[in-house]
């Protein structure tokens, strides 16, 4: 009994283990025109299709000269609609002395409410206690805030400074600094802004968009597809109805089917529920990170006559990947259909990465190999494997101990 039991087990390991060394679905491409430092790769539909999600598994490598493979930190970023910060200078147009203090008048953009200021003196004295006040005629000065305290000194080997004021949400033109340190110079002033920018778009080509309506759950139903498996930020419908009208509406996506003695069944996934109105624009935003190839729109119409969609267009947001190359040499990206995109460092400084870069190009395709220990780490994605394992030993131990004490009592 111990020994059949032993015997299952080890086959359900052994397929387990054969499983986890297979190679994934993967695809690979040299990279063209590489320079030194960063560089840009626009995502196009040809490499989307080959991901599960924006978030799927993705190396860049580089061989350099010595042969030796390195792997290429990276970032992707789309083109959806994100705020940005800007650091904008302000300028200084008067400094005086007067009992020992130093005043320093500045000039800002009036229209911009300013949410924090941040000043850099020369060197690196211990500036004290300062003032701020503000004015929009140099004549009339309204303070802001006469306990500021500037500091910048080292503590234990450690550099600790404090030149930024946070909270302010002034509106002036002007702005008057005072401070009691005299040997210290203001040399610059910056201020953030925020920009909003809008997202941009590719169109997504829509194939085979059919419909039929379901008399029985009162409903109309409209299938498409797409040339390959992408993913949809946008979409534009055009109503033929000309009446009011205002309803429920529901998209899936196809995840698999599989063959049964009935025919072919297919399962469908909720990704999306909103509602076709005449008060409101046929234009919508979606946000789902999964790429599919198949979906259904699902109306629902109620008591009233269906809908006709006379014509439907479908867009996704750009994206690319920016690389930072540290050495010269060939390089190569690869995609797996399954797993992980990696984290690096560089996801902590983005506002530090040049907007300005080299563009590369896809070159000719590559055979690569993937295994799914190298898309899956065992310890977070197999944790089912350890369970097995853990069950079999405790089984094998209970049984071999039941056995044991029946043999005994025999």
């Amino acid at each position: 009994m111990v020994r059949t039991f032993i015997i299952i087990i080890g086959l359900i390991l052994a397929s387990s283990v054969l499983a986890d060394s297979t190679d994934v679905h993967s695809i690979g491409y040299k990279l063209e025109k590489i320079e030194k430092g960063w560089n840009r790769l626009e995502l196009d539909d040809n490499l989307l299709m080959n991901m599960s999600s924006i978030n799927t598994y993705i190396r860049i490598n580089l061989i350099d000269s010595t042969n030796d493979t390195l792997e290429v930190p990276f970032i992707i970023e789309s083109s959806k609609e994100q705020d940005s910060t800007v650091r904008i200078p302000v300028e200084i147009i008067n400094k005086t002395t007067k009992d020992g203090r130093n005043y320093y008048t500045l000039v800002a953009d009036s229209t911009q409410i300013i949410s924090n200021l941040e000043f850099s003196f020369s060197g690196r004295n211990n500036l004290g206690k300062a003032s701020l006040e503000g004015s929009n005629n140099r004549k009339d000065w309204v303070m802001i805030s006469d306990s500021l305290l500037f500091v910048d000194r080292i503590n234990n080997h450690q550099k600790i400074s404090s030149r930024t004021i946070y909270d302010l949400q002034t509106l002036y033109k002007y702005y008057r600094l005072s401070t009691e340190d005299t040997k210290s110079n203001l040399k610059s002033v910056f201020y953030e802004k925020i920009f909003s920018t809008n997202p941009k778009y590719r169109k997504v080509q829509i194939n085979h968009l059919k419909y039929r309506t379901d008399k029985k759950k009162n409903r109309t139903i409209y299938r498409f597809g797409l040339n390959g498996r992408l993913p949809i930020h946008y979409m534009m419908m055009d109503i033929e109805n000309k009446y009011d009208y205002n309803r429920n509406a529901n998209l899936f996506a196809l995840t698999d089917s599989f063959q049964t003695d009935k025919g072919i069944k297919y399962n469908y996934k909720l990704i999306e529920t909103f509602k076709f109105s005449t008060d409101d624009s046929t234009n919508y935003t979606f946000s789902f990170p999964d790429h599919y190839q198949y979906y259904k729109l699902v109306i629902e119409n109620g008591n009233d006559p269906p809908l006709k969609i006379k014509r439907m267009t479908a867009y996704r947001h750009e994206y690319f990947l920016k690389a930072r190359f540290d050495r010269e040499g060939e390089g190569y990206i690869k995609i797996a259909e399954k797993g992980r995109i990696p984290y690096y460092e560089i996801e902590k400084f983005k506002s530090r990465i040049p907007k300005d870069m080299n563009e590369i190009k896809l070159g000719d395709k590559l055979e690569v190999q993937i295994s799914r220990e190298e898309v899956e780490p065992v310890l977070e994605d197999k944790l089912w494997l350890w369970i097995i394992m853990l069950f079999s030993v405790l089984a094998i131990g209970y049984f071999t101990v039941k056995i044991s004490k029946e043999e005994k009592k025999k």
